[in-house]
């Protein structure tokens, strides 16, 4: 995993946010990576017919507590047990006409199956009548999880505990909770929900009492034993745990011990038996199995390991009847896709949603032919295409997981780069079919002399102590250039000229600066016109990084360079026009307000620490890159795309204006983009790589 400071000065000069004007005109094809040598992405909601299993919904989104890797896929359902999928989200909306793509949680009428409900993060509840072939919105606040008692549906919301006795349709408040409600559980009556706060309710004779408080941090998920409702577990977002803790309580609540449960990195995943008395299943981040042990409020339990999905990151177990009374069956939602186990004690987990395109993308490189295609993806390492996105593969050995940057030679599509902050650089010369472990230390930032074929910069070390090295063999071996910067991240050789060369470099707590070269790398200045302020212990989490620039081949000496405040979400745009002797702030874009904010991690010395009441816009996940078309028409200026992490912008102008165009696609985060015979490509999160139904720049 990869750290990056940001820190920036505020300012505002164009306002951001889900309301801007948008190019509804732009439409956009989902390219991948799916199908079984990928798999699929990060899955936050399900339901499905328990009459008829082969009828499935599921959906990505951001979670009951905002400590999860984000996604936004929208929600997807079969009717064949998972063989094709279809994406429903017509109506689905925000206020602004965008897609609510953070899909939290989903809920179906059992008698009425037609009937279903949708939690969304910034649309709110929708609900369907036509199995989700159309949605109307029901309430518009930020909502997360539902739970079903007899007649009454509850509902955890920014609001605190909503309730329905019309399947969904009105809504009325039950229990209202400062800072809202994050998960509720039903169990043989007993009713219980959890609070932002940490606090934990029980619901008795239709009133609403303050329980008890666990842990440290909001509650993630309850999980009431059926046979005896005394007993609950509750996994917690403690703010000296990166993911969360598992607590037991044997009086309802009342008091709560932590429980020891072995997790390599936390217990994500919570859910009681329906068919054992007082057994309790756990999903690991990064197990890649599911625990189960007696639920009796031992601190120390025997844990006992069950079925092993094809994936490793469990985020919410479902649990179902698999007709028997000594075990249960069990769906796995995980970062890597929804899988089923037939008995959760033992055996393995299929995948069930190869097929959908929601994956997790940090980057994407297109070759000019269409064809070839290269992308880093969430905890699913990097995937190549040969076909137009037909197909997709894992390149061999390329199995880093978070994080990381894929780049094509532009001037010799053969060889392409899988570069990854932790893992090392992986290099191809044979168009991506095969790869091969060329650094194996952190690398980053892979760049091409454009008149010497072969010859490339990069960063390595990147997770350590970054340096700036060179290769003249296209990237087979590496020597340090001897130039001096402390923690560089990002180098750029303009198209136009070989000896003009910049360096971006920062730390956590350090001064940002940006550095440039006309003569080679002999010299060295540093460029006027950016912010030079730290902002204290601010850190983010990779890919971020404090400036990112590109150069406009067809303008020689301009530049764009985006950079970051970490202290408002806000993203500022600068350009020279003398070969980065200067820089000028041309655009602020502000973002939207988020609807919750980011937890506090109180580790004292580590870069995983964030301050609290940080706006992180449902994700820690984000980097800012500007992306030139490489190949505009003849006469004509290159289009320039800005991706952020709520939404995509293409400048005609060098950066004076922008037009939003991912209005019409259901994710709205991305990173990387890329550009193909003037096709747009962006790496989104949740809806794997998408590509522009046509040319934007013919």
């Amino acid at each position: 995993m990869r750290f990056k400071a940001v820190m920036i000065a505020v300012c505002a000069i164009v306002v951001f946010s889900s309301y801007a004007a948008a190019d509804a005109s732009v439409r956009w094809i989902p390219v991948g990576p799916n199908g079984p040598n990928i798999g699929s992405g990060k899955l936050n909601a399900f339901a499905y017919v328990q009459s008829n299993p082969n009828i499935m919904y599921v959906g990505g989104g951001w979670g009951n507590t905002p400590r999860e890797s984000p996604s936004q896929m929208g929600i997807y359902g079969t009717t064949d047990g998972g063989a094709h999928w279809t994406a429903l989200d017509n109506g689905l909306t925000n206020i602004d006409g965008t897609i609510s793509s953070v899909v939290n949680g989903l809920w179906l009428d059992q008698s009425n199956p037609s009937v279903l409900l949708a939690a969304t993060e910034f649309g709110g509840t929708f609900r369907s009548t036509n199995g989700g072939a159309s949605w109307t919105n029901v309430d518009r606040n930020e909502s997360t999880q539902f739970a079903q008692n007899g007649s009454t549906v509850y509902l955890a919301t920014a609001a605190g505990i909503l309730s329905s006795v019309d399947d969904g349709a009105t809504w009325s408040t039950s229990l209202a909770v400062s800072g809202g409600a994050t998960t509720v559980d039903v169990a043989s009556g007993a009713v219980m929900a959890g609070t932002m706060a940490g606090d934990v309710y029980v619901l008795s004779g239709g009133t609403w009492t303050l329980k008890g408080h666990p842990g440290t941090g909001p509650v993630h998920n309850i999980a009431i034993d059926p046979f005896h409702t005394s007993i609950v577990y509750a996994n917690v977002d403690d703010s000296s745990a990166w993911n969360e803790n598992l607590y037991a309580s044997t009086n309802g609540g009342k008091t709560w011990v932590f429980v020891q449960c072995n997790c390599s990195v936390g217990a994500q995943a919570l859910a009681m038996s329906n068919a054992v008395a007082d057994r309790v299943y756990l999903g690991d981040d990064g197990g890649g199995t599911i625990y189960y042990f007696t639920a009796d409020g031992n601190q120390r339990p025997t844990i006992h390991f069950g079925a092993q999905p094809f994936g490793v990151d469990m985020r919410y177990i479902i649990v179902a009847s698999n007709g028997t009374n000594t075990d249960d069956a069990c769906y796995l939602l995980e970062d890597q896709g929804l899988f089923y186990a037939s008995h959760c004690t033992t055996g393995t987990a299929p995948p069930l949603n190869e097929q959908t395109n929601d994956t997790l993308a940090y980057d994407v490189k297109v070759a000019n032919n269409g064809n070839n295609a290269l992308v880093a993806l969430q905890d699913n390492s990097a995937g190549v295409s040969t076909d137009g996105g037909k197909t997709w593969n894992y390149p061999n050995a390329a199995n880093a997981g978070e994080g990381g940057e894929v780049t094509l030679d532009p001037y010799d599509n053969m060889h392409c780069y899988f570069a990854h902050p932790d893992s090392g650089l992986w290099m191809s010369s044979n168009a991506c079919a095969t790869t091969n472990l060329v650094v194996n230390s952190g690398f980053e930032s892979v760049t091409f002399d454009p008149t010497h074929s072969g010859k490339l910069y990069g960063i390595t070390n990147a997770d350590q102590n970054p340096s700036v090295v060179t290769s003249t063999n296209f990237g087979s071996s590496w020597t340090a250039t001897g130039w001096s910067f402390t923690y560089p991240y990002q180098v750029a050789v303009s198209p136009n000229d070989a000896n003009t060369i910049v360096v971006a470099t920062g730390a956590p707590g350090q001064v940002p600066h940006f550095y440039y070269t006309h003569d080679g790398g002999t010299t060295w200045q540093q460029a006027t016109g950016l912010p030079h302020k730290a902002l204290g212990e601010s850190t983010l989490y990779y890919p971020v990084n404090r400036f990112y620039a590109a150069f406009d081949q067809a303008a020689p000496g301009t530049i764009l360079l985006a950079d970051h405040d970490p202290a408002t979400d806000n993203i500022l745009v600068y350009r020279s026009t003398n070969n980065a002797v200067g820089f000028a702030r041309i655009k602020m874009f502000a973002q939207p307000v988020p609807s919750r904010p980011w937890p506090h991690l109180a580790f004292p010395s580590s870069k995983e620490r964030a301050p609290r009441d940080i706006p992180y816009y449902a994700t820690r996940f984000f980097g800012n890159r500007l992306v030139f078309n490489p190949s505009p028409p003849a006469g004509h200026a290159p289009d320039v795309v800005l991706t952020t992490r709520f939404g995509a912008w293409v400048s005609a102008d060098a950066g004076n204006t922008w037009q939003r165009v991912d209005h019409l696609a259901i994710a709205h985060h991305f990173i990387g983009a890329a550009w193909s015979n003037g096709y747009l490509f962006l790496a989104s999160f949740g809806e794997g790589v998408i590509r522009s139904k046509l040319p934007i720049q013919q």
